[in-house]
């Protein structure tokens, strides 16, 4: 995978009708969105859903990090909701981005997932969240707000996750190494390699549940709440 970092000048590739994996402070479940539009330097998308669990959170100015894959790349950023409209429609404008982070995927596409996990390392633990993964490796955070103390993740770390699968009994454990990192006081952003020797059982349960979220997603569409 190939990760390049760039300005607004560079604009987002978008299509009406995207799904948008959103994520704000303070709220643990996952949320998402649809993109709808863009108008001067704005971004316009359908409020996170379940709206009304987090409704309060969509206020001005609040942080919103913004992650959705398009044409074998992944697109995150990190921006600020400029205002939130309930007339005729629920509708959410939020700032274009100052800084755009282009993952490019050259072999694997990754999988959005919502997996709780036990993150080990160096002989510390914190609770997380697998939020993508390949047969080749995936991506988790973990905040501070869930944990005493944030483990100090370095490129290159060995990383042992704990993990279940939906429809598996047993808990996985998931080796690798740490190969991309995003980190401030608040969160880790942690991009793991799995190892090439991962358990045989391991490796079949990892390709059926990407399987079974590929068979499932939805058709891409706008949802826009009138209620």
């Amino acid at each position: 995978m190939d990760e390049k970092f760039f300005d607004s000048g560079v604009r987002l590739a978008l299509e009406l009708g995207i799904r948008l994996k959103v994520e704000l402070e303070g709220v643990d479940i996952p949320l998402e969105s649809s993109f709808c539009g863009f108008v001067d330097n704005y971004i316009i998308i359908t409020p996170p859903s379940p709206y009304h669990q987090i409704q309060h959170k969509l206020f001005s100015g609040a942080d919103i990090f913004v992650r959705y894959f398009y044409h074998g790349t992944i697109y995150t950023f990190q921006t600020k909701i400029f205002s939130l409209i309930t007339q005729p429609v629920r509708l959410m404008f939020i700032h274009y981005p100052k800084l755009i982070q282009k993952s490019e995927l050259r072999s694997e596409k990754r999988s959005f997932c919502y997996l709780p996990s036990v993150i080990k390392a160096a002989n510390k633990e914190n609770d997380g969240t697998i939020v993508d993964i390949t047969k080749s490796g995936c991506n988790f955070i973990v905040r501070a707000k869930n944990n005493k103390m944030l483990i100090n993740f370095k490129m290159g770390d060995q990383i042992n996750l704990h993990c279940k699968f939906p429809g598996v009994k047993q808990t996985l454990e998931l080796t690798g190494a740490v190969r991309n990192l995003r980190s401030s006081r608040y969160e880790a952003n942690v991009g793991l390699q799995f190892e090439e020797n991962l358990p045989d059982v391991t490796q079949k349960i990892i390709t059926w549940y990407i399987s079974t979220i590929e068979k499932f997603i939805p058709v891409q569409e706008v949802k826009l709440d009138i209620s």
